[in-house]
């Protein structure tokens, strides 16, 4: 597995948690992925948002900068089949135990050639081996409390072009049904494309605001 850096992620690690085994645990827990290859640019200044607002609502979230971490794309070799869980051992594997564990996911991703940033497009491939856990192995995936599991895109892009969200929502809607998350929504802001661009876009910040206060309520 590949070395993760200690600023790549921060909050409570969920992995071995009693939340994995089905416990209850309190507050609602989030899992905020910053995808851009750029860090502190426009998508994750609309994520600081949101975590912003979830977090005054209580709830306990991780933040991580898929930047930092070395996850390679999916090679079809089939080795999950069987066993609903990958076995190229990189930094997904840090993953996969948060996708089982929270309540809620909020991914947020620039757009590159009218879709997410190819960070988190590997990130979601390797998720094959949740699919097979779901779909073949018919085993459920996530936790078994009382709180439904939700995910939430919030995507920026550069051009203004008709369209320019359409496929990101669609690889990140296929996503959350594949780990038993409800699509609950997302904030998708265009014509922003230097850094800082988004600060001169108060409703584009006060939407993500209210995602993130969404998210944190059971």
């Amino acid at each position: 597995m590949g070395t993760v850096p200690p600023h790549a992620f921060r909050g409570p690690d969920l992995s071995g948690s009693p939340f994995s085994q089905g416990a209850r645990v309190e507050p609602v827990t989030i899992l905020a992925i910053a995808a851009s290859p750029r860090r502190s640019g426009n998508s994750e200044r609309l994520l600081d948002e949101a975590l912003a607002a979830a977090t005054s609502l209580g709830a306990r979230a991780s933040k991580a900068w898929l930047c930092e971490f070395a996850i390679a794309p999916c090679v079809e070799c089939g080795r999950c089949a069987g066993v609903g869980r990958c076995t190229v051992e990189d930094d997904f594997q840090h993953f996969y135990p948060q996708f089982m564990a929270v309540d809620r996911i909020i991914l947020a991703s620039p757009v590159f050639f009218m879709g997410i940033s190819a960070q988190a497009k590997a990130l979601i491939d390797r998720c094959q081996c949740l699919w097979e856990r779901k779909y073949r192995l018919k085993q459920r995936i996530g936790n078994r409390g009382n709180i439904e599991r939700k995910g939430y895109l919030i995507a920026s892009a550069g051009s203004g072009l008709p369209g320019s969200f359409d496929c990101s929502r669609k690889v990140v809607q296929a996503f959350y049904r594949t780990l038993d998350m409800e699509f609950d929504g997302d904030v998708c802001v265009n014509n922003v494309n230097d850094k800082g661009d988004i600060d001169s876009r108060p409703e584009a910040l006060h939407a993500a605001y209210e995602l993130g206060l969404r998210a944190a309520t059971p």
